[in-house]
């Protein structure tokens, strides 16, 4: 129930502020907003203010705001017609400003949670930042009730002096040896002084192809020695600079995942909804700081792919928007629409393959 709590809030509030986005910029170029709905599906609730009829759905997987002019209009005998008014008579500038919005306001909320992130835990600016640290190790954050190392009696802040012979590891060669060892995993890690050895059988369970092993901590990202500005103003650069670079990453992972699951093979990559309530489970069981963090990523990747040039998402609303500015004519009546709809169809359809993917790998070990 908590896990279903908090996926939710981190989904509709993701939801809220880009849908916002997108009402407050129509609203700057003068353009009315029919409806605003958070959720989707039978409406709950509804109240007409200035102009606008707020709604809240039963169904808490998205929203939407009605702005005239972006579908094509019947006209008495049910043809379609091109727009008279609304967004399909403004300017482009104006189009894309209106499109934009919400990819613009869940990078700013994702800037906002890391910079909290990193001004409550400083380790976390090794992730985000260029500066040089001094690493000492690497330190378990939280342990995954459950999981193999809970059993194994590892806990919230032990050091890791050395796994599998690798001393001193950083998290990237933590993750690695998790992932790549097979045969029997060792551990040495420091707690209150005192130095403790681990070992078991590694993988803990039989895996289907493509899947990784899960230890079942979460390593802080470095212990490290950093500058003492740490406090909200001094991470936001940091924060905004992180969610910059991780963009062509997240672009290459986005592609990579779609070649596996178009190819039939499973990929770490993309997660769909199992994958992302698996992880915020996972950082729920932690504490509220792996929470606000995986927050924040899931709204830069909900800002990234919302911008890809895919018709039905923004960014290919936003190529549309910019191939008519170019023809110098609009789309015949019902065309753009039915883009649109396949491009719809196509990214449903991918999120069922990927999701097929994940129960496949839940329910179907070996």
């Amino acid at each position: 129930m908590v896990t279903a709590i908090v996926f939710i809030l981190i989904l509709m509030t993701a939801v809220l502020v880009h849908e916002l986005a997108h009402y407050w910029n129509a609203r700057s170029v003068g353009l009315p907003v029919r409806a605003f709905s958070i959720g989707m599906g039978p409406v709950l609730w509804r109240k007409q203010w200035r102009g606008t009829e707020w709604r809240l759905a039963l169904l808490p997987i998205g929203g939407y705001v009605d702005i005239p002019g972006m579908a094509p209009q019947q006209d008495e005998e049910g043809n379609l017609q091109h727009p008279t008014d609304g967004f399909a008579q403004k300017r482009w500038h104006e189009k894309i400003w209106v499109l934009v919005g919400g990819v613009i306001a869940n990078y700013i909320l994702a800037v906002i949670l890391l910079a909290t992130v990193i001004s409550l835990d400083p380790s976390y600016r090794s992730l985000t930042s260029n500066i040089p640290t001094e690493v000492s190790g690497a330190r378990i954050a939280g342990v995954v009730s459950g999981m193999p190392a809970e059993t194994l009696g590892l806990k919230a802040d032990d050091s890791i002096v050395s796994i599998n012979g690798i001393p001193d590891p950083d998290p990237n060669e933590v993750t690695q040896s998790i992932q790549t060892t097979q045969g029997t995993l060792e551990l040495k890690v420091e707690r209150n002084g005192e130095t403790l050895d681990y070992s078991l059988p590694w993988p803990p369970a039989e895996l289907t192809e493509g899947e990784k092993p899960l230890l079942g901590i979460q390593i802080a990202p470095l212990e490290v020695s950093l500058p003492p500005e740490t406090n909200f103003f001094a991470a936001l650069g940091e924060a905004a600079s992180f969610s910059v670079r991780i963009i062509p990453e997240a672009v290459r992972g986005f592609a990579r995942g779609f070649g596996a699951i178009v190819t039939g093979r499973q990929s770490q990559d993309v997660a769909g909804p199992v994958g992302i309530v698996t992880a915020v489970n996972q950082a729920a069981q932690i504490g509220i700081i792996p929470v606000l963090a995986l927050a924040a990523l899931i709204n830069i990747s909900l800002a990234i792919f919302n911008l890809l040039p895919i018709p039905g998402l923004d960014g290919g609303r936003m190529l549309l928007a910019t191939i008519t500015a170019l023809r110098g004519k609009p789309f015949k009546p019902g065309q753009e629409e039915f883009i649109h709809f396949l491009g719809i169809m196509a990214v449903l359809a991918f999120m069922v393959l990927v999701t097929f993917n994940e129960l496949s790998g839940l329910f179907f070990k070996g």
